[in-house]
């Protein structure tokens, strides 16, 4: 058999853009394992910050993935979930969060190594360890003509996940990125990455649950406009009418037609709020990356992107 005249190969240059570096703070690429987890229709996420140790350790009860599994879409760089002419579902009937298949090398913006653990129902456990630097040294630095497949060392699987799940331990991580984490942070910047948050998927950080309080921002609102939900029983500041003495909160309409033309039975929907708070500095957090003066926008429950705002600022 001849060699294939045409051959397609990525470089370096393409990966760091795309993947190992796709994230720039600890949060958002958690939030693409937790994602994952989501996608596997587990009920409870654990994420454990090891300071000592420099690892982070996200932990679901998930399905779980075989040997399959793992080669044909964990390790397929750009496996898309949502493939097909339907809405594909998962047995919980949940719509995937995961697109673009990339967001498992985004966790090499933060690490250097991946321990993965996974157990499936009727399928031996797998482990496995992927390294930065030996992806790296696979695609062939920038030379096109050196690249050549990735192949994860296997290793021992001392991992204890009773019936089905995955664990990821982040491990070796880049020192600015645990001196930078705390788990109070951590658990506030996850609860407003996530809008799912409930008795059906339950996140934990450090043992503490992640709750819809720890978003920490509806306390600040004063005047509130409110779309397809009464966000405003959240708020607990708003301003009131001086005449009617009832909360400054504004229903809008949230039904469109494809033309983007409200309508009351059109067949788009949203759902969101936005919140005015009374002074400037109200939106301030401890550091700039936590400032509230952003519009975010969440897609099958989670952020997909941070502040549209950044489109329109001149």
């Amino acid at each position: 058999m001849t060699a294939s005249r045409y051959v397609m190969r990525i470089s370096l240059n393409v990966l760091n853009h795309m993947g190992l570096y796709l994230y720039s703070n600890t949060p958002a690429v958690l939030a693409e394992a937790i994602a994952n987890a989501w996608d596997a229709d587990a009920s409870r996420v654990d994420v454990t910050l090891d300071a000592s140790a420099k690892t982070i350790t996200v932990r679901d009860d998930g399905v779980g993935m075989d040997l399959d599994d793992i080669n044909d879409k964990f390790l397929y760089v750009g496996y898309q979930k949502r493939q097909g002419a339907g809405e594909f579902r998962t047995p919980k009937k949940r719509k995937p969060m995961g697109r673009k298949g990339i967001g498992k090398l985004s966790l090499f913006s933060i690490a250097n190594r991946i321990s993965v653990y996974t157990r499936k129902d009727g399928a031996q456990p797998e482990s496995f360890l992927m390294n930065a630097e030996e992806i790296k040294k696979s695609i062939g630095a920038d030379d096109p003509s050196k690249a050549k497949a990735y192949t994860p060392e296997r290793i021992p699987f001392d991992a204890d996940i009773a019936g089905h799940g995955t664990i990821l331990k982040i491990g070796d991580l880049k020192k600015h990125r645990i001196t930078s984490v705390t788990s109070a942070g951590l658990k506030k910047r996850i609860a407003r990455r996530f809008s799912v948050l409930g008795d059906d998927f339950r996140i934990f950080v450090n043992g503490k649950k992640v709750t819809f309080q720890d978003r920490d921002y509806f306390h600040k609102a004063r005047f509130i406009f409110q779309y397809g939900e009464d966000y405003a029983t959240h708020c607990m500041h708003l301003d009131r009418d001086s005449k009617s003495g009832e909360p400054m909160k504004f229903d809008r309409g949230f039904q469109f037609n494809k033309y983007g033309k409200e309508r009351r039975k059109g067949q788009y929907k949203i759902k969101g709020w936005i919140a005015i708070a009374r002074r400037s500095d109200d939106l301030d957090g401890q550091n700039r990356k936590d400032n509230l003066n952003k519009i975010s926008i969440v897609v099958r429950g989670k952020v997909a992107q941070e502040d549209i705002l950044q489109d329109f600022r001149l």
